[in-house]
Formats: C-alpha cells, structure tokens, sequence
C-alpha cells in the first residue's frame, strides 16, 4: 500500500465523520423557534430542516451511521497500511495515531464549529441529510424499528413522550405576536410569571408589618372576638410588646369552642414559622405545603419580624391578585377629571405604569410610589410636600410620621416642565 493514496481516503473519511458529527450537534442547537417561523414563511430550507428535526429517529440515526461508517473505513485503512509497512507492531501504532486525529479533527473541532453556527448552517444542511437519510434508509429502517422495540421495553409509555422545548425556547416563543401564537394576554404573562417564581424573595411578596392586623397577647377573648369581627381575618399574629415581636397565631375558629370573656388568649396562641426575608417564594410554598401551614413571618437579619407571607400571597405571583368573601374590592387609584391621579403609595411603580400608562421612574432603591418620593426627599414627607421627577409633579396628599399614604400624581404639559425647570434656576 502507498502512502499517499492512504492519507487522501484518510482525510476524505475524517472530514466524512467531520460532516455527520457537525450536523449532529447542528440539530440539536438550531433555535427551533426561529426556524418554524421561516418555514412557515416558506422557507423551503427551513421547511427541509423542520422536516427533519420533527423526525428525530431518522435525523440521529442517519448521522451515527455516517460517523461510525467513516472512523471504521478510515481506521481501517490506516491500519491496515500500518500492518503492511511495519508488520505486526503496525497495529498499536496505527491506533495510537489515527485515534487524536478522529477524535480532534472529526469530532471536537466540527462540533464547535457547527454548534456556534447551528442557527445558519441547519437549514444549509437538512438537504444533504435528507439525501442520506434515503441512501441509507434499509439500514434506517431495521436501526429504528430495533430502537422503537427497546425504549419501549426499557421506558415503557415514556419512550413516546413528545417533543420537550428549553426555558429559553419557550419565552421566545411567548414574544411571538398572538397570529402566530395563540396566547392571550392574561396567558402570556401567566407563564412569564411561572418562569419568575423561583427567582423572587419572600421580601418582594410579603404583607408589609404596618399592613399587618396583630393582637397584642395580653388581650381578652371577648376583645379578640371584637377584632375578629372587624378585621375578617381568620388567622391573627400575635405579638408580645411591640409589632416586631411576633410570636404566635390565633385561629378565629378555635374562638368557637371557647367561652366569649375576659379569660386569656394565651391557651389559644398557636406557634409560628419564621423564614428569612430573602428566601425564594418557590422554597417557601414547597415547606408550607409540607407542614401544613397557611402563613409564615417574615424577619430580617437581627431576628426583627417585618411582613408576613401567605400561601395566597405566594399563588398571586402566577395567578395576579386573588380576592376572597373578605377581601375589599377597592382601586388603589382614582382618576381626576383634570388628568391628575390620586394613587395610595403602597402601589408599586411599576403596576401603575403597566394600569395606568404612566412612565414613572423605576430603581432598585424603592418598589413603591411612597418610596420613590421618600429616596428623592430623603425623609418621610408631610402632608402638601411635592417633587417634580421625569415629567411628573407629585404631591403628598396623606402621610403619617411613619410613611406616605395617597399621593397625587400630575402629568406635567411640556409648557409646565418648562416653567418647573426655570423656577429651579
């Protein structure tokens, strides 16, 4: 055997296992999103590669052929020349070169090269496939009817399980207009919202303490049965001394089988579960659903409670704001017929901006409209205080020592932004 015609089918088969072992890798890193939209375009590559993706037996089962067809020839051609010029010690030296070769040239370095251009090379290459996947359809044919055979042996009704889509995937396909997906709105941001579970804190979803309805533990139970009464709440965090010393809950309903008098609520007091501030909403529902509880209490680094947690709490970060018999169904906002907005300052900026088409400020340093105008004062404002910001005049309407309530908010005319700005100078 000569050596050069040797190095030519060498090279020939390598860059043969090149080709299969790319377009392998290929298939599996094109964004399937973006080539179903040119198919549906009538992009007849694309068309070629949907084709081909939507038949994965096929797809996988024609590139492991062609590889394991070309490392054979090729291995057995450089051995085989091995053997005939060096004899019997031509057959560990023949494998000892040929194997970094196949393994670097006709795996590592095409998978790269085609992984980085899946999106562009797979519709290029889905005819080519397609061609071999024909040439070798007898082969196919037998390799996927045994392959079928086996999965259903070993996985069961799983081995038909459809076709899975990455996170990724999914929120591309979500940003696609509602004629190509059939989404509404409401679904859209469901599923977005599925997606952020898991990265939100407690702290982000949690009742504020000064939102909180507590009862001081040296109450009687006729006054508890007052505050039940008013607040409509069927659980109730009890404190001992101050807000931030929770230390227990009532059970409205355990008042049933108790005397309605000046006796203590203490026999009545039931232990609470404590969580930290930045504990991931997902952990939390996971651990009150193993514990049976309904609420947890929300405490910051130095043991301090500052908000509670509810399972409802948790569920209104997929499912928006969920309302029961008890609940008021009143607006956090009201608009005036001047164009001004009298808004609580609870609201979060960015709920009044998606409600009411507004573009107010947002920043890591506070959530709320209460917030925005306490960072840029740096103080608790009273009531009448205003600051003017990005296009807006907003004016406390209420407020206590403690934190805004209401504020109106007034969208500024370009004529008063400008009469702002030269009172400012």
């Amino acid at each position: 055997m000569e050596l050069f015609p040797t190095i030519a089918i060498i090279i020939i088969f390598v860059l043969v296992e090149a080709f299969f072992s790319g377009c392998e890798i290929a298939m599996i890193s094109v964004n399937r999103v973006r080539a179903k939209q040119k198919a549906d375009a009538g992009d007849p590559q694309a068309q070629n590669l949907i084709n081909l993706l939507n038949n994965p037996e096929v797809l996988f089962a024609t590139t492991s052929l062609g590889t394991n067809l070309a490392v054979v020839t090729s291995t057995a051609v450089f051995t085989s020349y091995m053997v005939f010029t060096f004899g019997e010690s031509g057959d560990w030296l023949a494998m000892l070169f040929i194997s970094p070769i196949i393994l670097f040239a006709g795996e590592i370095v095409p998978k790269i090269i085609f992984q980085n251009r899946a999106d562009t090379l797979s519709p290029i290459l889905a005819a080519p496939l397609i061609f071999f996947s024909k040439v070798f359809s007898p082969i196919i044919s037998w390799t996927c009817k045994a392959t079928r055979s086996v999965s259903r042996g070993v996985l069961g009704k799983n081995a038909e399980n459809g076709k899975t889509y990455s996170r990724d995937q999914i929120r591309e396909i979500l940003s696609l207009d509602s004629q190509t997906i059939h989404l509404g709105p409401t679904e859209r941001k469901m599923i977005h919202r599925i997606f952020n579970f898991g990265d939100i804190t407690v702290e982000q979803c949690m009742t504020p303490l000064v939102q909180i309805d507590a009862v001081h533990d040296s109450i009687t139970l006729q006054e508890l049965h007052q505050v039940a009464i008013d607040s409509g709440y069927s659980r109730l965090p009890v404190f001992h001394q101050n807000m931030h010393n929770i230390i227990g809950l009532l059970n409205i309903f355990d008042l049933l089988d108790s005397p309605i008098d000046s006796s203590p609520i203490t026999p009545l007091v039931r232990p609470v579960h404590y969580v930290p501030q930045n504990k991931k909403i997902d952990d939390l529902l996971k651990e009150l659903q193993t514990r049976g509880l309904h609420m947890a209490i929300v405490v910051d680094e130095y043991g301090g409670c500052i908000g509670l947690a509810t399972v409802e709490d948790l569920l209104e970060e997929i499912l928006g704001e969920i309302e029961d018999e008890f609940d008021k169904p009143e607006k956090q906002y009201e608009n005036y017929s001047d164009g001004d907005y009298l808004i609580e300052a609870g609201m979060e900026i960015s709920a009044i901006n998606d409600t009411l088409h507004l573009d107010l400020p947002i920043d890591e340093n506070y959530e709320t409209l209460g917030g925005l105008i306490i960072h840029h004062l740096e103080k608790i404002p009273t009531a009448g205080q205003q600051i003017t910001v990005d296009g807006y005049r907003l004016t406390v309407k209420e407020a206590n020592k403690r934190r805004v309530i209401s504020v109106i908010v007034r969208p500024l005319s370009e004529e008063e932004e400008d009469a702002e700005d030269e009172d400012e100078h």
